[in-house]
């Protein structure tokens, strides 16, 4: 009886707490169809009493689909170079610790490198994309975040986890070392792999910094600059701000319903049987 209240007060206490953070985001997407002498009308309701599908088709004929389409390249880019890296740094981190020296070392350089504030090189980050010509362009902003400790120890943590016995086996077989990495381990590593695509794609595609000192030309822009420039001189368009607002998340919401069973959980040591 006991662990049934117990159940029972943990649940309620998480509904709540869902409610909490979900009602944001739906007041959000109400007032997104929201006229504007109502967004700011007294007393405030969450529904709109008069709905309407102007303000997206505003957003939408102001070019939204170029800036998506920006966001999209540098959020798919710059994922597969972050997978890329932090898998193949990652393995031979853990694989190598005890035939490599100071493998150790250069992980801990990596995670003191986590101690430094990102904004703090920002100038430095635009004096290099400078120099090497990147910048108004894309790769500008992709290069310079590509790599990330936080892949790179998901990935190392990982490795270590899995069985010896399955790179032990596959040399003794004679497999080379990135058949063994390429067609053993990063196959085993794929909830890994799906988390680190879901927080790189996510972090890419609410990238600000870094895309505002670097793309001037609007034609270029990301979906963060361009909701950002709805605040003018004149005024903040707030009814332009919320519908691309609830535009910009339905990717990410997607991705994540799509790969959220594969996040948690994996087989790694399954095949292990000694």
């Amino acid at each position: 009886m006991r662990k049934e209240k117990t159940n029972f007060t943990l649940t309620f206490i998480s509904m709540v707490c869902g409610l909490l953070i979900l009602f944001p985001i739906i007041w959000l997407i109400f007032s997104s169809f929201k006229p504007s002498n109502e967004l700011f009308g007294y007393p405030l309701s969450l529904l709109p009493e008069a709905p309407t599908l102007e303000h997206y088709t505003d957003v939408i004929n102001d070019g939204f689909f170029t800036y998506v389409g920006n966001s999209f390249i540098l959020a798919v880019v710059g994922t597969a170079i972050t997978l890329a890296i932090s898998s193949m740094c990652g393995y031979a981190l853990a694989v190598y610790r005890k035939e490599v020296k100071y493998t150790n070392l250069v992980f801990a350089i990596f995670l003191l490198g986590t101690l430094i504030p990102g904004e703090t090189m920002v100038i430095s980050q635009f004096t290099v994309i400078s120099a090497l010509g990147l910048y108004n362009s894309i790769w500008g902003v992709i290069l310079p975040v590509v790599t990330t400790t936080t892949g790179i120890f998901m990935y190392r943590q990982f490795y270590l986890s899995t069985p010896t016995s399955y790179i032990e086996a596959a040399r003794m077989d004679g497999a080379s070392e990135f058949y063994i990495f390429g067609r053993i381990m990063l196959p085993l590593a794929k909830p890994t792999t799906i988390t680190l695509t879901l927080f790189s794609f996510m972090w890419r595609w609410n990238d600000y910094i870094l895309p505002l000192i670097v793309l001037t030309r609007q034609e270029k822009f990301t979906i963060q600059i361009a909701i950002r420039n709805y605040i003018g001189f004149n005024g903040v368009d707030w009814n332009s701000i919320l519908a691309a607002s609830v535009l910009s998340i339905i990717p990410i919401t997607l991705l994540f319903m799509f790969l959220q069973k594969h996040v948690v959980g994996t087989d790694a040591s399954s095949g292990d049987k000694g």
